[in-house]
């Protein structure tokens, strides 16, 4: 219903049928996954790996809220790389850029682009998988975070000090 509607994005679709990841594909709907909620309401997971497949914009969302209480991207990431067989680019893609589609707001956030808002972390690590990979903890593994180009928040605790 949703894409027949032509709704930028859909979410809570633990439930969607065949026919509604086609209609999603071809209306250019963006399907917002919640793999916590799924974890934490012992519900089905969403079919993420066959909306891929389908050529379904998909995105992740925290669903934040009291009965899925985790805000925590890196964990909804792994959530998903796990339990709906994402990859690490999938989920990387569908937290950052995807998700900015799914706001109507692709064309000024979402990725490092000349011109799009600066929003963006710095990790202690070699490698951004390790903000997959690392299962909690993160408040040792960001460094910092820059909103509109400007730093917000820097751990000490990374730094060597």
């Amino acid at each position: 219903l949703g894409a027949e509607l032509g709704a930028l994005a859909i979410s809570h679709l633990e439930e969607v049928s065949n026919e509604g990841i086609a209609a999603m594909a071809t209306a250019k709907s963006s399907a917002i996954l919640l793999p916590t909620t799924a974890y934490i309401l012992r519900l089905k997971q969403p079919r993420a790996r066959e909306m891929l497949d389908a050529g379904v914009i998909v995105a992740l969302g925290s669903d934040f809220n009291p009965n899925a209480y985790c805000c925590s991207m890196p964990m909804v990431m792994h959530l998903a790389c796990v339990n709906m067989r994402m990859s690490m680019n999938e989920a990387l893609a569908a937290a950052t850029i995807n998700a900015a589609y799914a706001l109507g707001r692709s064309h000024t956030h979402g990725s490092l682009e000349v011109g799009k808002q600066g929003d963006f972390v710095i990790i202690n690590s070699l490698r951004w998988e390790h903000l997959i990979y690392q299962f909690g903890g993160h408040q040792e593994l960001i460094k910092y975070v820059v909103v509109s180009g400007k730093m917000v928040y820097g751990n000490d605790k990374t730094m060597g000090y």
